[in-house]
């Protein structure tokens, strides 16, 4: 091995220098895991300070909210929205109910909140294949398509999908505790969109790999919540539109959202030629799967994820099928990429731990060039305020009342109720 050398290359390092150098690395890349969440929480601040300072609904918190005041019974957590259901924001919208309306949208935020940083926290659990380093956590909180998607539970299953994924590549749980974790993960996440059918084989595969109990159960698990959510999509299937598939943009979408939004950032044009995006497409796709077919360590993992990726990508692209050269565009569906932008990050932070040097030193200073070119978008426009508090007084004496919330025109309308 060649030795280190010091910044200007003239000089090499000393072995007992050398060691502490790594030493020194290891502590600013691997801090104590509250630091990293600290450090989370910084950003997110930054990122989106206005749902810190004044929480608010979006989209459809103001509805799940709704549905939790005037509904009673199961049907609150079993009935569907968008062809599949909604477990986790449904028990955050009754658990708002049980409080004073005013503090409704403060639970709200603060729930995704949470939720969040575990799914961050996850990244450094010793049962997680990916490398032990902060940069894994904050890449949840540093991806760019974050628009509708941080902060808000109408948009969590995005950042829950995370949380899944993990599951789906960590070690089998050995204490009481860690079975009991897994279990709640795959029941509440998999119930909460629709991501449990695209995973469901994933987790039988892994099961039959490593032919352990708990693989089992969870194999088990993950395919009775993805068919729940596959009957229910079945039962209530999305209408179809009468417009033209534009085929000939299916590879502009991975090239333009992925690729060109982690690299370009900012910068990104509205359009580059149409050939340029379906090379982009094809370049980007390829090296999804070099990331994740690389020798190393967890390589089945990280083919897993591979796997995912493009599962979820050709999930986004049916779902949006009739509106695929919108969705080239960074200000379209960015909830459909989180998860995409995140898994390609990971992949990424993976690579710049491998033993090559060439390929870690080249994969960390992409991580950071994408980190770099993003900074300028990072901070999200603040949200309309629609001044909750002025509704509150109604909803306490069981009035109607039209309570407008973001992004407008929308309105909830909540009926007279006795209070």
């Amino acid at each position: 091995m060649a030795p280190f050398r010091d910044w200007f290359g003239k000089h090499p390092v000393p072995g007992e220098e050398r060691q502490k150098l790594r030493q020194l690395w290891s502590h600013i890349a691997c801090p104590p895991l509250w630091v990293t969440l600290l450090a989370c929480v910084a950003i997110l601040f930054v990122r989106k300070p206005d749902m810190f300072r004044n929480p608010q609904f979006w989209g459809e918190d103001g509805w799940f909210y709704w549905w939790a005041r005037n509904r009673a019974g199961l049907i609150v957590f079993t009935a569907q929205y968008a062809g599949y259901l909604h477990t986790v924001p449904r028990l955050v919208a009754a658990l708002a109910t049980l409080a004073d309306p005013r503090w409704a949208p403060a639970i709200f935020v603060a729930t995704a909140f949470g939720f969040t940083l575990y799914v961050a926290a996850r990244t450094q659990s010793s049962r997680c294949p990916l490398p032990r380093h902060a940069g894994c956590a904050l890449a949840v909180v540093l991806v760019p398509d974050a628009f509708e998607v941080l902060l808000n539970i109408t948009c969590l299953q995005w950042v829950l999908d995370g949380g899944l994924l993990l599951l789906l590549i960590s070690a089998d749980a050995r204490r009481w505790w860690q079975h009991v974790h897994d279990v709640c993960v795959i029941l509440l996440f998999g119930l909460t969109g629709p991501v449990s059918i695209l995973l469901a084989p994933l987790f039988v595969w892994r099961a039959w790999y490593r032919r352990s109990p708990a693989s089992c159960v969870l194999a088990a698990l993950a395919l009775t919540t993805g068919a729940v959510q596959a009957w229910t999509v079945w039962q209530n299937p999305t209408p179809v539109s009468d417009q033209p598939i534009a085929m000939d943009a299916l590879l502009t979408v991975p090239g333009m959202r992925v690729a060109g939004s982690l690299l370009a950032g900012y910068f990104v044009p509205w359009d580059y030629p149409r050939a340029i995006e379906t090379l982009l497409g094809i370049a980007t796709l390829l090296a999804v799967v070099a990331l994740a077919a690389r020798q190393g360590v967890a390589r089945l993992e990280r083919t897993w994820l591979a796997l995912v990726f493009v599962a979820l990508l050709a999930s986004a692209l049916y779902r949006c099928r009739f509106v695929l050269p919108d969705l080239r565009h960074a200000t379209f569906g960015s909830r459909y990429f989180f998860p995409l932008q995140l898994i390609v990050v990971w992949l990424v932070l993976a690579a710049a731990t491998d033993a090559r040097r060439w390929l870690a030193r080249s994969a960390a200073l992409l991580a950071l060039w994408s980190l770099v070119i993003n900074l300028p978008r990072l901070r999200e426009p603040a949200l309309t305020d629609f001044h909750w508090a002025d509704y509150v007084g109604k909803l306490r004496a069981g009035e109607a009342v039209d309570v407008p919330v973001n992004p407008a025109p929308w309105v909830v309308t909540f009926p007279a109720k006795k209070p």
